[in-house]
């Protein structure tokens, strides 16, 4: 589960662009009555569907077809010095796999529980 860190946070638009994914987004924002929750959705080339995560939450995904492009387009550079992530089994997600395959970089990642959030939920920016 991928994010950046203030001061290089950004909100993304993402599709996939070839075969078929489980898009999980993560609330990370303290006070959110969403916080630590996930939305999951399968996006798709065929359906041509697309997903807005705001500032403040953790992405991931996982490949539910045998080849799977994504693009993302998203509101600040990337910034390996703010680039930060949650462990993916430490999520209440199910990703309908057994044995995921997982970079070993996104094994080190921190358990959801002992993370200390720097992002804080706004309802101001909720659309109503």
């Amino acid at each position: 589960m991928h994010f950046q860190l203030p001061p290089m946070q950004h909100a993304k638009l993402v599709y996939c662009l070839e075969g078929a994914v489980k898009d999980v987004i993560l609330d990370l924002r303290v006070g959110s009555p969403a916080y630590g929750q996930c939305a999951v959705i399968e996006l798709s080339a065929k359906a041509g569907n697309m997903v807005y995560i705001p500032e403040g939450m953790a992405h991931g995904f996982c490949a539910m077809s045998e080849d799977a492009v994504m693009q993302y387009k998203v509101t600040s550079v990337h910034a390996p010095a703010q680039d930060a992530g949650i462990l993916w089994s430490s999520i209440p997600a199910d990703w309908s796999v057994d044995n995921p395959i997982v970079s070993v970089r996104d094994q080190a990642f921190v358990k959801l529980i002992d993370f200390v959030s720097p992002f804080v939920f706004d309802p101001a920016k909720v659309a109503s």
